[in-house]
């Protein structure tokens, strides 16, 4: 288990997450175990068994990350806000199309607006969080051969992040009911997004997409040119390859767990 390096020990959430990853964990080593041997050998309903077993797990750890954000998000204080690359986080988010065409049957597709560089402030690993969830929410909506578009607009006041599909769309005609109920609804992934953009000044919205679907859209102010570091670094090669790995292992999480339905 994690513990603190001041001596202070563990927060309840983190023993709660502690407890909870390490149950899963040994499932999951089991399970694998049980896989490996009875690959070959076993039925139909064991087979079946084993990747109930592995998708609902999933589905189980997914469940108690969100619930630890959701917590952190609405008791702790916003980290200190950094610039990061919105070019890059779409960059990211394209290199999940070949996983989601293959396991889902959807084309994801990216687009920059002929944006190279767009820097503004928040907390990196918050912004994938909530791109990943407006994703999760798209791919759910779509049938076998739908659509998911994510792309960046220049807009008079800064920059906007969409998230659109011609999926089954929205439930209400009215925008103002669309934000209120599936913005301040029981959906957790939802929930999370929506304090991930008021923690950090972004102004989220979902209207329905002309020709049918959803768009989720979140408006960014651009960061002021004190904000930027001068060589546009703005994270270490190290950093990236961490965020980037921990960004693939999220998205391949969602992946399995949308092939359910």
């Amino acid at each position: 288990m994690r513990r603190r390096n001041d001596g202070a020990g563990v927060s309840p959430q983190e023993e709660f997450g502690d407890v909870c990853f390490h149950a899963l964990g040994i499932i999951d080593q089991n399970r694998e175990y049980l896989q490996m041997h009875l690959l070959a050998s076993a039925d139909l309903p064991t087979r079946q068994a084993l990747s109930d077993i592995q998708i609902e797990s999933a589905r189980l750890d997914r469940t108690i990350r969100n619930a630890i954000t959701l917590y952190q998000l609405e008791n702790e204080e916003l980290s200190e806000l950094q610039p990061l690359d919105l070019c890059s986080l779409l960059e990211k988010a394209g290199r999940l199309a070949p996983d989601i065409q293959r396991s889902l049957e959807i084309t994801l597709t990216t687009e920059s607006g002929g944006i190279e560089h767009c820097a503004v402030m928040g907390v990196p690993d918050e912004a994938e969080q909530l791109l990943l969830h407006l994703i999760s929410n798209a791919l759910r909506a779509c049938d076998a051969g739908g659509r998911v578009w994510v792309s960046l607009k220049q807009k008079k006041t800064g920059v906007a992040l969409r998230v659109e599909d011609n999926g089954c769309g929205l439930m209400e005609e009215d925008p103002i009911e669309n934000n209120r109920r599936f913005l301040s609804g029981a959906k957790l992934g939802l929930r999370i997004c929506k304090l991930i953009c008021r923690r950090a000044g972004w102004k989220l919205t979902l209207t329905a997409r002309p020709g049918g679907g959803t768009r989720a859209q979140v408006v960014f102010l651009l960061a002021s040119c004190e904000d930027i570091p001068p060589e546009m670094e703005l994270h270490s090669s190290e950093e990236n390859d961490i965020r980037a790995a921990r960004f693939a292992s999220r998205a391949a999480q969602e992946i399995l767990l949308l092939r359910r339905y």
